[in-house]
């Protein structure tokens, strides 16, 4: 099939590492890139393979002014295709009517966005189409979690969070009294199952996979973000995928969280209608750009055995005992030498110099906003259900 012709695109979140590959496949198939981010010094800014990188609003706390100034940058430099990356994605949906008909923003209506975001939703979606899932309830107040009729122990996780973030694992009738409530964003307590955990990424449009992988939970911070990943096949995931994105019609990038029990029984945990770190499993002979602008009529897919790290990530958490079951230094260090990073690239080698640069601004994040590195590093770009009035 012949290459698309050359298009202008325009990548959110530039301090990402995801915006940077999806910034190097882009450049690889030809296009041209622009990327923008509300700090002044995110890691994409120093790619080759990036054209332009313009500073914007932070989009959780100025959504509106966010929105405008992406939609004058898109009229501005013509461009032809929006890549939101975090959850700027739902912001971006809401605001859609901002942006010029010439520009396709790659995501879909904000009421799909906001049923696969939201957990308790996204598991509400999957009863009604008679999918099978795990017990779940949503949770708004004390009196509702203290009249629970879970008889396991429960995952409690507000039904807008990210990166496994405060997630509590409860026992029925050991009700913790600390746990505060927010109006606006509420908790799905869902039954803990023990079993094998998975993940995927898509890049899907009008209801159709066009480039997708399946990778396990590996190394991770906790064991619960991943940080090294590896291809494999799974037929039966990769089925329930591309059945459940033809039934929502869904376009735009997306991530499962799969957990597959001793039985071979398969449940969905979560979804994530947006970038995750299943793209940097995709080389430039890829050519995963074809996927995003509909012009492949085969599933793309990564090398199958092919591994991926964030090499910054492994160096602060791959060591630590919670990042793997069972790991060792020894075993650490192994994989540390030979995974590659998705950062240092040979045709690409300023990001991977640039890094300590790139993370003052992160760090500055961490004091302004009181959090972790991990939660300071998307505090700015997440998006809690607060609906945007124009």
């Amino acid at each position: 099939m012949p290459s698309p012709a050359r298009k202008r695109v325009l990548i959110t979140f530039a301090r990402s590492f995801l915006t940077l590959d999806i910034a190097r496949l882009m450049a690889a198939g030809g296009h041209s890139v622009t990327v923008v981010d509300s700090i002044g010094l995110p890691v994409s800014r120093f790619s080759n393979s990036v054209d332009a990188f313009l500073r914007v609003p932070a989009p959780t706390f100025a959504p509106r002014e966010y929105c405008r100034e992406l939609a004058r940058i898109v009229r501005e430099r013509s461009i032809d295709m929006v890549i939101p990356v975090h959850e700027e994605t739902d912001i971006i949906a809401q605001m859609r009517a901002e942006f010029p008909d010439s520009c396709e923003l790659f995501l879909s209506d904000f009421e799909t966005e906001n049923n696969l975001h939201n957990k308790y939703e996204f598991q509400r979606v999957l009863a009604e189409m008679g999918i099978p899932t795990l017990k779940f309830a949503q949770v708004r107040s004390m009196e509702e979690l203290r009249a629970l009729d879970f008889t396991t122990p429960f995952a409690l996780k507000e039904c807008y969070s990210r990166g496994s973030q405060k997630v509590r694992k409860l026992n029925p009738g050991e009700i913790p009294d600390d746990i505060e409530f927010s109006p606006t964003n509420p908790y799905i307590a869902q039954e803990w199952f023990k079993g094998t955990q998975f993940c995927t990424y898509s890049v899907c449009r009008d209801g159709k996979v066009l480039a997708h992988t399946v990778y396990p939970v590996w190394y991770a911070i906790d064991g619960k973000s991943c940080i090294a990943f590896e291809a494999i096949d799974h037929p039966q995931i990769t089925a329930w995928v591309e059945d459940f994105i033809a039934r929502v019609g869904f376009t735009g990038q997306v991530g499962f969280d799969f957990i597959v029990g001793d039985d071979g029984e398969l449940f969905t945990i979560e979804c994530n209608p947006r970038g995750t770190s299943g793209i940097m499993m995709f080389e430039p002979h890829h050519r995963v750009d074809r996927a995003f602008f509909g012009d492949t009529e085969e599933v793309i897919t990564p090398d199958l055995g092919s591994k991926k790290m964030i090499g910054f990530g492994m160096g602060l958490y791959g060591w630590k005992k919670s990042s793997l079951q069972g790991n060792t230094l020894r075993g650490f260090l192994r994989d540390f030498r030979d995974i590659d990073d998705v950062i240092t690239n040979r045709r690409d080698p300023l990001p991977a110099v640039m890094m300590p640069i790139a993370y003052i601004d992160i760090a500055r994040m961490c004091f302004k906003y009181k959090v972790g590195l991990a939660e300071a590093f998307m505090h700015d770009h997440e998006w809690d259900g607060i609906p945007i009035t124009r």
